[in-house]
């Protein structure tokens, strides 16, 4: 019996024309459903009893829709606050888009620097009629899916691990599989825009698709050109089909990278998910590190997501609190019982009960005022998720009571350079002067960065911050 065994990650991949359900079977490999036309889907003709009972059973997790669904772009913007952010774009989408209003519920955003140092907002978002409407019918089948993402997003992540320069400047990357070829650019490490391209079928000779490919890049990097304002650094290329990168090298005459590594992870038959097309260079383990490459969600359910760990610990602090209240109350109540004094005693005696009785009814009403003084712990745990900035997490948080009330704090902060580390880190402290106000004034001084635990990795620094400050 497995017990233990690791969670499965539903998911669902949506082509041009069909949607597929996906989910992994007890020996590993991927099972997919037999295609859904998606037109037939959206105008109510398929029946949910389409849909493999174990997907219904566990969610829809990831969705995978082709790229031409979401669009991107970027703008200078140079305040951080996500309030400011969000409102900006949502009223740019809102312009660009006035037949869409749902496109302000499916949007996401980050910021990067360009090599003249201007700091640049990209902005990702869905902006495909059919994708809303597909929504919907899944919302009503209660599958509305967690995370959306996209094959050039995948593809994105999974270059940033093999390619060691890929952030800087533009790069071009070729999936050749059969008689179609995906062609994906990237520029300073971001999906700008792709392409799919129909080859010629195959009969003797491969000169047909070779030339085909080689005019379609062409015209690709003259696109690229034009939407970057900057030329290809590198082209690279995964073949599994009967062009080879050399002899694409030696068409377009300039060199073409062959991305190693692909074909072996592929080869693992128990975790391919088994279809061809845009998905066939990925594996199940790609599409479960939903934390790891670029996606999006309804902004209602990503504030939810968002939310939901500051709610289970308000609400185990507040059962505790609870506790201590009803314990408190219970010992003020039996302290502040009358004193009966039997008859037989006399007044003296009475006297010294009486006394006795208010001096520890006083003590315990300094020990209640006292307690009421302490600082909220339910609204220090919300004042301190406002104050974070989107690259610092809390690892450990500690609310000192003696003599002093203050907060201890131990975490991460994740910066793409490392000069970013001190704009991060300000941003930070401004807020905590914010939410927190009556402390002493907070600095930079007051952060302890530990150096020694700093680690690289996906693109990012991490390090290791610790800080304590007295609460008001």
């Amino acid at each position: 019996m497995r017990l233990f065994r690791k969670p499965v990650t539903p998911i669902t991949l949506i082509s041009d024309d069909e949607i597929y359900f996906i989910i992994q079977g007890d020996s590993g490999e991927g099972k997919i459903s037999e295609p859904v036309p998606l037109d037939t889907l959206l105008r109510g003709e398929v029946d949910p009893s389409v849909i493999p009972k174990p997907f219904r059973e566990r969610g829809n997790r990831v969705m995978v829709v082709p790229d031409y669904w979401l669009g991107n772009t970027s703008f200078p913007f140079q305040s951080k606050r996500k309030s400011l952010i969000e409102a900006f774009l949502s009223r740019k989408l809102g312009e660009e888009f006035p037949e869409l209003p749902e496109v302000k519920d499916f949007f996401g955003h980050f910021f990067y620097q360009t090599d003249q140092g201007e700091t640049m907002l990209y902005a990702y978002f869905l902006q495909e009629q059919a994708f809303f409407e597909l929504y919907d019918v899944l919302v009503e089948w209660d599958l509305s899916p967690r995370r959306i993402t996209t094959p050039a997003f995948l593809w994105e992540y999974r270059l940033k691990n093999e390619v060691s320069d890929f952030q800087q400047g533009g790069k071009a990357f070729l999936h050749n599989v059969s008689n179609e070829c995906f062609l994906y650019f990237f520029f300073e490490g971001h999906y700008l825009f792709s392409r799919q391209i129909r080859l010629p079928e195959v009969q003797s000779d491969p000169s047909d698709q070779l030339d085909t490919l080689a005019y379609e890049t062409n015209q690709s990097l003259y696109l690229f050109s034009q939407k970057a304002k900057a030329e290809i650094d590198r082209i690279y290329m995964a073949s599994f089909g009967y062009v080879e990168a050399s002899d694409l090298a030696e068409k377009l005459g300039r060199e073409v990278e062959e991305v190693s590594g692909l074909e072996e992870g592929l080869t693992q038959d128990s975790m391919t998910i088994g279809l061809p097309g845009l998905l066939s260079g990925f594996c199940l383990p790609d599409l479960s590190r939903t934390h790891r490459f670029l996606s999006l969600s309804h902004k209602l359910l990503e504030k939810e997501q968002q939310w939901k760990p500051v709610q289970k610990m308000g609400i185990a602090v507040g059962l505790i609190l609870l506790l201590l209240l009803s314990a408190e109350g219970l010992l003020l109540w039996k302290w502040s019982r009358p004193v009966r004094v039997e008859a037989t005693q006399g007044r003296g005696a009475g006297n010294t009960e009486a006394v006795r009785a208010l001096r520890q009814y006083n003590e315990a009403l300094d020990l209640f005022l006292k307690e009421g003084q302490r600082p909220s712990a339910g609204k220090t745990i919300i004042n301190l998720a406002r104050a974070l900035p989107e690259d610092v997490w809390i690892k450990e948080m500690v609310v000192e009571t003696e003599p002093n009330p203050s907060l201890v704090l131990t975490g991460t902060v994740r910066a793409s350079k490392p000069g970013q580390f001190r704009q991060t880190l300000s941003a930070f402290i401004d807020n905590l002067n914010n939410y927190f106000q009556g402390t002493q004034s907070l600095g930079l001084q007051d952060i302890d960065l530990d150096t020694e635990e700093c680690k690289t990795g996906d693109g990012y620094h991490t390090c290791v911050i610790a800080m304590k400050f007295e609460l008001p």
